[in-house]
């Protein structure tokens, strides 16, 4: 006999119970008076009210409490003025609309699709995610996988499916029969979308040995090869161009293993190359379409500060710099950022120069000291990259006789003291510069934002934690700097915020009482946790509210919007996703 659902109860409530006394204790709790349910539900997260309001109808008749209501939503980040005034049910879905723009219950809410990967691949260790191009209207994100045989397959990332595009083949010359391609990284360009695969030649073992060294494939070529795979706008309509005719680069790099790549739109790409005895020691060098332009540069463990930023009162409890994990060029590829293993943020950069010079410039700190207003104390940040800006037009500023227009800056930073708990902290940090109204172009461009001389910390992320593995933090932050999420091996943590409230500078009226430092004046942000099942190597998203993962299983993607419902999917790459030029019957 199917089991009594009680009046008004959902099925998700009570799905799939294991006993009779579940099913009793669900009946009974639903029965229980108003009063007694309400102070059950207020002693609730606001993650947990959230979601018992998706469940039951009882809970939505419980929910129609105003200081129920104002309770849940003082723990939320955001603006609670003018509220008092609106009827109780306008009341509850301003509640409902603000709890998902929190991603309150993400973990549970989301809708999961994980796609398995085909066979054949590599791994998805080194399967790339590249964004879309937004002066490109219709331009998608795309994955980027790679296969043994030296294939490479992109999948466009749609807002409701994957498709299959196109195969880029690695044509070598010189290859036999038993000639295999190593694909050891592959890079794309941020600016021009343009892809870079380091690869090498490996010949298969013609005699079987239990010893690895003593195999007739350890005795591989010392020469790495890197092929360039360039866009083409005209002909494939913004997709890679697969040739015969391949951009190739020979590079000699003996005992040395590549642990990061970076590409330029202008063919130049820097190779970061780590030795395996020294352990806290990386070569840097840089390769144009011609000859090396960059000789091997060694950084020291205390290089030069910027001249702009004033070391002095600095704390002297820091953490050790290690050796160089990845680079990437920024700032129209005039300079290369690099980073260290589990940083979330460059701790150093250097400038780039043309392939008319033979050096390139010094490897600086990348070291600021920023003031906590209303505590009077200074400390040692690491300023990412701006991932988002507000252009304001016409602002009255102090010494300024005429208006001008402000850009304003935001971005992440480090604080290299150490906490209490032996960690680094992670703030939302946001920098101004002024320009005349002549002179600005009134457009925002997020490279220049990074040589703003001050910057004001307003925001902790808590939880976050530096990964101590190989892979680091994974970081990646929504195209509308709304959603900030962080992965630790199989751990993601989403952080949501409101840029423009933060702008506003209200600080104590969008953190929640409990949640905001009155001393030193600034909020903390409370994280929601996505279990993603599987070791995460890469993440990016495509929209605000969906977020692309790929893992050692292969891809995942959430879905955190207002409309989820905690559906999972499992689908395969291989079977459930169709190729671009499959039209339906």
């Amino acid at each position: 006999m199917a089991p009594h659902i009680p009046d008004g109860a959902s099925s998700s409530l009570l799905a799939r119970p294991e006993t009779r006394l579940e099913i009793e204790q669900n009946s009974a709790l639903l029965r229980l008076p108003n009063e007694l349910l309400q102070i059950i539900t207020k002693h609730m997260d606001a993650g947990t009210f959230f979601a018992s309001l998706l469940t039951s109808k009882r809970f939505l008749e419980v929910a129609l409490s105003r200081s129920l209501l104002f309770h849940h939503l003082n723990r939320i980040p955001g603006l609670t003025l003018g509220l008092t005034d609106l009827p109780t049910p306008d009341l509850l879905l301003f509640f409902r609309k603000r709890a998902a723009q929190s991603a309150c219950a993400a973990g549970v809410l989301a809708n999961v699709t994980r796609y398995a990967p085909q066979p054949g691949t590599t791994g998805m260790s080194n399967a790339v995610l590249i964004p879309s191009d937004p002066s490109e209207p219709g331009n998608l994100a795309q994955l980027v996988m790679t296969q043994w045989d030296g294939v490479l397959q992109t999948y466009d990332l749609a807002e409701d499916h994957v498709r299959r595009k196109v195969e880029l083949h690695i044509r070598p010359e010189g290859g036999s029969s038993s000639t295999r391609l190593e694909i050891l990284k592959v890079s794309f360009s941020p600016s021009s979308r343009d892809l870079a695969v380091l690869y090498r030649k490996r010949e298969h073992s013609r005699t079987a040995s239990a010893l690895v060294e003593r195999t007739d494939s350890a005795r591989d070529s010392e020469v790495y090869h890197l092929v360039t795979f360039h866009r083409c706008f005209a002909k494939t309509l913004g997709y890679f161009y697969d040739s015969f005719l391949q951009e190739t680069r020979d590079i000699h790099e003996p005992e040395e293993k590549p642990v990061g790549l970076a590409l330029a739109s202008n063919g130049n790409a820097c190779i970061a190359w780590k030795s395996p005895d020294r352990l806290n020691g990386t070569k840097i060098c840089l390769v144009s379409r011609n000859e090396k332009i960059m000789a091997d540069c060694k950084y020291e463990s205390s290089p030069d500060v910027l001249e702009i930023h004033d070391p002095s009162g600095l704390p002297t409890q820091m953490y050790k710099d290690v050796w160089i994990l990845n680079c990437q060029f920024v700032d129209n590829d005039s300079r290369l950022n690099f980073y260290k293993p589990g940083a979330p943020v460059h701790s150093w950069y250097t400038t780039c120069r043309n392939s008319a010079e033979e050096e390139s410039g010094p490897i600086l700190s990348n070291t600021a000291s920023i003031d906590i207003e209303n505590d009077g104390t200074r400390q040692a940040f690491e300023v990412g990259m701006p991932y988002h800006g507000i252009h304001t037009y016409s602002v009255s500023v102090d010494r300024q006789s005429m208006p001008v227009c402000q850009i304003s800056y935001f971005a992440l930073a480090v604080s290299k003291t150490l906490n209490q708990h032996d960690q680094t902290d992670v703030f939302i940090v946001l920098g101004d510069s002024y320009l005349s109204m002549g002179s600005c172009d009134h457009s925002l461009h997020l490279d220049k934002g990074r040589k703003a001389s001050s910057f004001t910390a307003l925001a902790l992320l808590a939880g976050f934690k530096q990964g101590t593995s190989s892979l680091g933090t994974v970081i990646a932050i929504s195209p509308g700097g709304t959603r900030i999420a962080a992965a630790d091996w199989s751990r993601v943590l989403v952080w949501s915020v409101d840029p423009s409230l933060l702008h506003q500078g209200d600080l104590q009226h969008y953190f929640p009482a409990r949640d905001y430092n009155v001393r030193k004046g600034i909020g903390r942000l409370r994280p929601t946790l996505l279990s993603s099942e599987a070791v995460v190597h890469k993440m990016l998203w495509t929209s605000e509210t969906q977020l692309y993962v790929t893992t050692d299983q292969g891809l995942a993607k959430w879905d955190i919007g207002h409309m989820s419902e905690g559906r999972r999917e499992k689908l395969s790459l291989a079977y459930d996703v169709w190729p671009e030029t499959v039209v339906a019957a």
